[in-house]
């Protein structure tokens, strides 16, 4: 049985998937886990897992940036945003793949959370009654592991829910100029879709102080912001639209879709290496464009047989390669070989 030992230094929300199949494993009796507090020794979106004693980084950031000396330090090196390129030059690199919050019931986070007064509100999120009553939306209330997975939905259902980025919170000139092209995007993709597919698209923008001056005409209304409803649209569509995050990275929303059987559409995510075969035409359709993805939403709507094959391949690779338990089982395997 393998020991492992998380050093937790960071609740970025991105590390949820990566605790529960942590905890799902040791439920199983396939590892033996513990826990340090190490708060703020690396990057916030910095792990540092030891494996029967090796030492492995787990970078969840948005961007494929590989810190370099964190790189030196380690055995192993798991990356989420991991360029192809990066993985046949850099012998070390493992990739995660998609992600998306989720959380596994166990009693000991919460009270490890606990020992630290400033991981108060972090360790909420990890209590069920507690988080459910207070309506926190990153929690094990809302995103506790069975209810983000559901088999395939065979409607005629297409989603894309989206939130804008305000290209005034920030310095950099690429960055503002990136949020700019992002959110004109995900504007034009839901009012080209409102306007075509207006009774079987379930879209929208999040509402904020920026959307209300950009886009006021395609706001999620009131009852419709919490995550629970956005969840249970996910489960009753067959068809999700995504374009790239910040960085050009994959979203949550990908593996989101995928742990529900949908069929994906997409910017293009071939230059990032994922684990397993995630091929397009296969597990997802590309798009360029707004236009481009109105196009290829009729055209996927129109075909059955490729949206169902395309749904069902996504299913397999859930249980494959996503489920959060396989998914580190997978890197594990890969590094204690």
């Amino acid at each position: 049985m393998y020991k492992v030992v998380v050093h937790f230094n960071s609740t970025l929300h991105h590390f949820s998937q990566l605790l529960a199949g942590l905890e799902i494993l040791s439920k199983e009796k396939k590892i033996v886990l513990s826990y340090n507090l190490e708060l703020d020794k690396y990057p916030i979106d910095i792990f540092r897992i030891e494996f029967n004693g090796l030492n492995v980084f787990f970078d969840l950031a948005d961007n494929s940036r590989i810190y370099k000396t964190i790189y030196e330090q380690s055995d192993f090196y798991v990356k989420r945003m991991l360029l192809k390129t990066d993985f046949g030059q850099k012998k070390k690199l493992v990739p995660y793949g998609l992600y998306y919050p989720v959380y596994f019931q166990n009693p000991s986070l919460k009270w490890l959370f606990l020992q630290n007064f400033s991981l108060f509100k972090y360790a909420l999120k990890y209590w069920k009654f507690f988080s459910g009553i207070m309506n926190v939306k990153d929690s094990i209330a809302v995103n506790e592991l069975s209810r983000l997975e559901s088999k395939p939905c065979h409607t005629n259902q297409v989603i894309f829910r989206a939130r804008l980025w305000n290209p005034g919170n920030n310095d950099t000139e690429w960055k503002k100029k990136e949020r700019i092209f992002l959110n004109q995007q995900r504007i034009d993709i839901n009012r080209l879709l409102i306007e075509n597919y207006s009774s079987n698209f379930k879209g929208g923008i999040l509402r904020d102080a920026y959307s209300e001056e950009v886009c006021p005409d395609i706001l999620l209304p009131e009852n419709e912001y919490h995550r629970k409803v956005y969840l249970k649209e996910v489960k009753n569509s067959s068809i999700g639209i995504v374009n790239h995050g910040l960085e050009d990275s994959i979203g949550a929303k990908m593996g989101e879709y995928v742990a529900n059987g949908l069929c994906v559409l997409t910017t293009s995510i071939d230059k990032y290496k994922l684990p397993g075969n995630f091929i397009e035409g296969q597990n997802y359709l590309s798009y360029e464009t707004a236009e481009d993805c109105l196009k290829l939403t009729s055209n996927i709507l129109e075909d059955l047989q490729l949206r169902e094959n395309i749904q069902e391949n996504n299913a397999v690779y859930y249980e494959k390669y996503l489920h959060p338990a396989k998914k580190i089982q997978i890197i594990i395997d890969q590094i204690i070989k």
